[in-house]
């Protein structure tokens, strides 16, 4: 199945799938203005590779889902988590494995509080407990962070950037029973690792998806609306909802320019990511694939977060009964490790798993070996 316009809660979602649908469902859900561009194609063959029917798709306002006049959206923050529910009943699936980053990581959780018959597993990433809660962000300092240690990619026989045997240990070895970080993990640590170290990624052979313009409810305002939401697609900046999260505030953008847009995705996946996110070439082709597919940048950045979470949950959280693994970067600054510590605390029998090496970002190649595994495993 490629690409398909289904109609979900009256709207239409751009959904895609992989695998058989004999296989066991898997949905992945992105993060915070992000469209289903984010999860890479090769990490949705190998998941469907491992017996799963891979179900992706856009949010609404990203991608060619249907965009909403922005600063002014027709729905909440509980309609994202309908539309997730609402795709799997289009696609006729009872129940599904939940994988969720960030944002979406929020949306899985309420899908097992609020309908734990429709959830079979959760894979946790990068998010925080309880969205929604109302608890204020605290001020975010805007200056580079602290090393946390000497982190150096090293490259496999195939080219691929990989952790260093000294880095990488704790990543490649899941901390099942771990509720603790590791202690050498500053709150706010980032590597600072040379970008010239990293190995360029192979061009994604499936990236030329057919430009098709997303539908449109109403496109009334001007593309280029000023943009004061915080955060990207991709590198999720969910500021709203937790405690401890951090907020940066961005200048104003036209994001309806394919060269000034295409620049600051990457600058900002660069910013939120580790000494193993993907090299320029990677980025840059991914945040053209997200331009090209994607009606108004802008109306997903200030739609999702006018929206906001819907109630709060986290002291719900206690009640979900569904496997669960919860995957963490240890250079994650948006949220810093107490953030997972208290998810993989509050949610009876969850593991922690943390990523090494990894900031707030979609798992990059160098821990897929380990984070396929825990998704697969969770899921047996």
């Amino acid at each position: 199945m490629t690409e398909t316009i289904l109609p979900v809660n009256g709207i239409q979602l751009c959904v895609e799938t992989f695998g058989e649908a004999t296989d066991d469902p898997l949905l992945l859900l992105a993060g915070d203005a992000s469209s289903m561009d984010w999860w890479d194609d090769e990490f949705c063959r190998r998941l469907a590779a491992g017996g799963r029917f891979v179900v992706r798709y856009d949010h609404r306002d990203t991608g060619r889902s249907t965009c909403f006049p922005i600063g002014s959206p027709a729905y909440t923050g509980l309609d994202l988590r309908d539309d997730a529910l609402g795709v799997l009943d289009v696609l006729g699936l009872p129940a599904a494995h939940l994988v969720g980053f960030s944002l979406g990581g929020g949306i899985a959780q309420r899908m097992a509080v609020d309908h734990p018959e429709r959830v079979l597993s959760l894979t946790l990433i990068s998010t925080s407990a309880g969205s929604g809660d109302a608890d204020p962000p605290p001020p975010l300092i805007d200056r580079p962070a602290p090393v946390r240690q000497q982190v150096k990619a090293t490259t496999s026989s195939s080219g691929e950037a990989r952790p260093s045997d000294t880095a990488r240990g704790e990543a490649e070895r899941p901390r099942a029973a771990s509720r603790e970080a590791p202690a050498s993990v500053p709150r706010d640590a980032r590597a600072s690792v040379p970008r010239d170290a990293r190995a360029s990624l192979p061009r994604d052979a499936s990236a030329s998806v057919p430009r098709e313009a997303p539908t449109s409810v109403a496109r009334e305002a001007p593309a280029s609306a000023p943009d004061r939401a915080t955060g990207s697609a991709g590198v999720d900046a969910w500021s709203t909802g937790s405690p401890g999260v951090a907020v940066r505030t961005v200048p104003e953008l036209d994001w309806s320019d394919r060269r000034t847009a295409v620049a600051r995705l990457i600058t900002e996946i660069r910013a939120q990511g580790g000494p193993f996110t993907a090299a320029e070439p990677h980025l840059r082709r991914l945040a053209e694939r997200i331009f090209d597919r994607t009606a108004d940048l802008a109306t997903g950045r200030r739609n999702h977060r006018t929206a906001g979470y819907g109630p709060p949950i986290r002291e719900r959280l206690g009640s979900i009964t569904a496997p669960t693994v919860v995957l963490h970067g240890t250079l994650d600054q948006r949220f810093p490790a107490e953030h997972p510590k208290e998810l993989a605390a509050t949610i009876p029998g969850a593991r922690l798993v943390w990523l090494d090496g990894v900031g707030h970002e979609l798992p990059p190649r160098a821990v897929w070996d380990t984070v396929l595994g825990e998704i697969l495993r969770t899921h047996a």
